[in-house]
């Protein structure tokens, strides 16, 4: 029946998901409640710099405890992304990102809270649980959701919200930082997102493609007929829920059921995907960006800097960093740009900007160097902005088929996190042995590496359907 329904829809809705008119109120209502989940992330990242000096001051911590405290939470959300992808299949999206807030909430009261290492560790632990959760299922979400032709620039969106958060919680640092107990209401502060994202998720629908999974047709329908502009006529939406639900329908008719872990490793529709998703989520990570995120006002302050001018340039970092990735958003779903360009754009620049930093570490603190450091953080954050950051997880949601999204979207987010705390949990270790100047090489190093393998390897689905083929894409790209 279905095929039938497809030969038949072929030939009277070829175009209609190209052209009706969104209900763009609906559409970014809950796309914006998805990736609120990820601001958690970006919020947690821009507050834990600013809270590292005081927090390392009051409890007198080591370098390693307090590399312990600040990657914890990116070792622990990869448990979060593994637990994700089983919650997001069997009670539905809406449900984990529920779970995602109720957890960071927790984790943040019980984390200002904290008189001593192990306790905040723990909690630090926790919320990893919830930033891991978050990760994957916003951008499976916005991905499911989002009409074929937004679906690029919509799932960016989780990126953007991170970049929003990281800001966000910068400026929270500066104008909490020099108040007694500071760092606590730093912590803190990281409930104040989670409960309205908690509010925001109860008010959102369930993604049309898990209520169909879930033989809930009625249900899909209404929420694929909301996206449909109330100017259009009640045939066109018609049309687009049909459609729309025999796409989603092909994406998932390989397999009646999502695949199993097993099958995920083994089956020949997965392997170019894997290879391709999980490799380059890696190396999105490697060439350093968590050295600046996190330890960004540490570096400026040990390098020389004044602490409040360090305070003041991670600020300038969010705001930069969010505005690249705001300019991506808009270009992601043009043709001419896709998705390819800015990952290999951001690549070279990051290339380039930690390169000026390995210089001015190698040289010594100057006040040109001192500007050379901030300049290379400013700029390496922006070309993240613009290429890693966002098409890391855009390109994740496109490449794997139907059954195989969820869990491929959670390996990819579980190596994507594993680097991210190499990165986190070994800085101050590196720059101890190497200083600033060979550590930063090192990381220019990778950065080539990364820059490589994208330029190689990594396809672009641009208004494709999602689903990286057997190797006919991979072949077709080399």
């Amino acid at each position: 029946l279905l095929q039938q329904e497809d030969r038949k829809s072929k030939a009277d809705d070829a175009d209609i998901l190209l052209t009706f008119t969104i209900r763009n109120s609906f559409l970014y209502r809950c796309v914006i409640t998805s990736a609120f989940g990820s601001l958690l992330l970006g919020f947690d990242l821009g507050i834990i710099s600013g809270a590292l000096i005081p927090l390392q001051n009051d409890l007198s911590l080591t370098d390693t405890q307090l590399q312990f405290v600040t990657s914890s939470i990116i070792f622990t959300s990869i448990i979060g992304s593994l637990v994700a992808g089983v919650v997001a299949d069997s009670l539905g999206r809406k449900v984990g990102l529920l779970a995602a807030a109720l957890i960071f909430l927790g984790g943040s009261i019980g984390m200002a809270s904290s008189f001593s290492f192990g306790v905040l560790l723990l909690w630090r632990c926790v919320t990893g649980i919830a930033v891991g959760m978050g990760l994957v299922i916003c951008p499976i979400f916005c991905a499911e959701l989002a009409p074929r032709r937004e679906r690029g620039r919509l799932t960016s969106f989780n990126e953007l919200f991170i970049n929003v958060g990281i800001p966000l919680a910068y400026l929270v640092g500066l104008l909490l930082r020099g108040i007694k107990d500071d760092w606590r209401y730093m912590l803190a502060s990281g409930s104040i997102p989670a409960i309205l994202l908690a509010i925001m998720v109860i008010l959102m629908p369930e993604s049309p493609a898990y209520l169909l999974k879930q033989k809930k047709l009625v249900e899909a329908a209404g929420v694929i007929e909301q996206l449909v502009d109330s100017t259009e006529s009640q045939d066109t939406k018609d049309r687009v829920v049909r459609q729309t639900m025999l796409e989603m329908g092909r994406d998932m008719q390989s397999q009646k059921a999502m695949a199993s872990w097993s099958e995920m490793f083994t089956s020949k529709e997965t392997r170019s995907a894997l290879f391709v998703g999980l490799t380059f989520s890696i190396l999105t990570q490697l060439p350093g960006i968590d050295s600046i995120i996190f330890y960004s006002v540490h570096t400026l302050s040990n390098f020389g800097a004044d602490e409040r001018l360090a305070l003041k340039v991670t600020l300038a970092m969010g705001l930069c960093k969010l505005t690249f990735t705001c300019f991506a958003a808009l270009l992601v779903d043009n043709n001419r740009v896709g998705r390819r360009l800015p990952v290999i754009i951001g690549g070279f620049f990051g290339v380039v900007a930690m390169g000026i930093m390995a210089a001015a570490g190698l040289y010594g603190y100057t006040v040109a160097t001192e500007r050379m450091i901030i300049a290379g953080m400013l700029l390496f954050v922006s070309a993240f902005g613009f290429g890693y950051g966002p098409m890391c997880w855009l390109i994740l949601a496109e490449i794997f088929h139907g059954p195989y999204r969820s869990k491929g979207m959670a390996l990819g987010s579980v190596v994507n996190r594993l680097g991210s705390f190499m990165v986190a949990s070994t800085y101050l270790s590196l720059v101890s042995l190497l200083g600033y100047g060979g550590t930063f090489s090192v990381y220019v190093v990778i950065g080539i590496v990364s820059l490589s393998f994208s330029c190689a390897f990594v396809p672009d689905l641009t208004g494709k359907t999602m689903g990286m083929k057997y190797e006919d894409d991979l072949r077709d790209h080399i």
